[in-house]
């Protein structure tokens, strides 16, 4: 019976089929970095960073960097394979980056062979770039580290640190795509040292660049989502009278900061969002000094509130004049208030939405010595 069954085994194996999509890696060179930038005329210029893997007596790995221009990214990709020994392979691209004049014109067009490509590495992180795509690219590495490789290093660093949301291709996707809700994506700038800074966010609507956030505004942002799962810092300043100086600012470490969003419609047909809660902090950094005097704690707790409040009120301001509906305001609406949103034009009603954000500090810890 077992002979039997071997048997059947064996000759079954005979009829299955192989991997349908297998790919040979000595037959492919493999695309680690891309970008796409405007070029004149309304065409694309596509910028790839291709890996050349060590062999003989080279042991470290080197980048080559090549552009083309065309009419899409798909003929793009095409004149580049034409034009490179062996094909090109999307499925290990660590870093997909947009220049300033392609965000601002709409980036869904060079993303759409991405989302139809089976292969295509759809974690890839993603970022715009202050300026064109292929400088970034150019500087083919930083110190030791590659160029691809250092992108999707500093924008894993800042995913970790609370300072920047965790954005790929694929998280992108349906947020393209639905009404209601837009999204913020990492903002790189080319520093003079020829080195590459994530300084803020971009704010998008639709699939188009229309503000910014510095670094400050973008740790707000995601603590008004609750993005923020370990600490994030923020330096804030309490003392405005003292000027440009140390003692005008403190530095906070926020612990897993929880706020509450209520959204109500009034009788008039105005929207009004409340963010309310308290973030507990620890102190990182306050030259002022002075914190073992419970009173003075009090008063900084209540100086912080004031100047935490402020600045999130500010950052909701430059969300709404670009536009950016990224705490998806629209989405809410649109599930609890269906009737409500039919009658909404959110192109022009987000503008009026009233945001009251209501934010306590309370500082846990002082430090090691106060």
């Amino acid at each position: 019976m077992k002979r039997i069954m071997l048997l059947l085994v064996s000759v079954s194996l005979l009829f299955l089929p192989g991997c349908w999509d297998r790919s040979s890696l000595r037959d492919a060179r493999l695309i680690y970095g891309m970008g796409f930038d405007q070029a004149p005329h309304g065409k694309v210029k596509t910028t790839i960073v291709i890996r050349n893997m060590p062999s003989g007596d080279i042991k470290a790995p080197s980048n080559e960097v090549h552009s083309v221009i065309g009419n899409t990214a798909r003929q793009t990709r095409d004149l580049l394979d034409s034009s490179i020994s062996e094909k090109l392979e999307t499925y290990k691209v660590r870093a997909l980056l947009f220049g300033e004049g392609i965000a601002k014109k709409g980036i869904f067009p060079h993303l759409d062979v991405f989302y139809r490509d089976p292969r295509a590495s759809l974690n890839s992180r993603i970022a715009i770039v202050d300026g064109e795509a292929s400088e970034v690219f150019y500087l083919r590495r930083v110190g030791d580290t590659l160029i691809a490789e250092h992108v999707d290093e500093v924008l894993e660093s800042e995913e970790e640190a609370g300072v920047l949301p965790r954005t790929n291709v694929q998280s992108i996707c349906s947020l393209l795509l639905e009404p209601g809700q837009d999204f913020l994506i990492p903002l790189l700038r080319k520093t003079g040292n020829g080195e590459v800074a994530a300084v803020g966010t971009a704010l998008f609507h639709g699939d188009k660049w229309t503000g910014e956030l510095n670094r400050r505004e973008s740790v707000l942002y995601l603590m008004l989502i609750n993005e923020i799962t370990k600490k994030a810092q923020l330096t804030l300043k309490i003392h405005p009278q003292h000027g440009e100086n140390p003692t005008s600012y403190i530095t906070i470490d926020m612990l897993k900061p929880r706020l509450k969003r209520e959204v109500k419609i009034s009788s008039s047909g105005g929207i009004d969002v409340t963010y309310s809660g308290t973030v507990y902090a620890k102190v990182a950094e306050f030259p002022e000094d002075r914190l073992a005097d419970s009173g003075r704690l009090e008063q900084l707790n209540r100086e912080l509130s004031r100047a935490l409040t402020l600045e999130v009120k500010h950052m909701l301001d430059k969300m709404q004049r670009a536009n950016c509906d990224a705490l998806s305001i629209g989405r809410h609406l649109a599930a609890f208030h269906p009737e409500f949103w039919k009658k909404q034009d959110w192109e022009k009603d987000y503008a009026k939405v009233r945001f009251h954000p209501q934010i306590k500090v309370k500082i846990l810890e002082t430090g090691i010595i106060f």
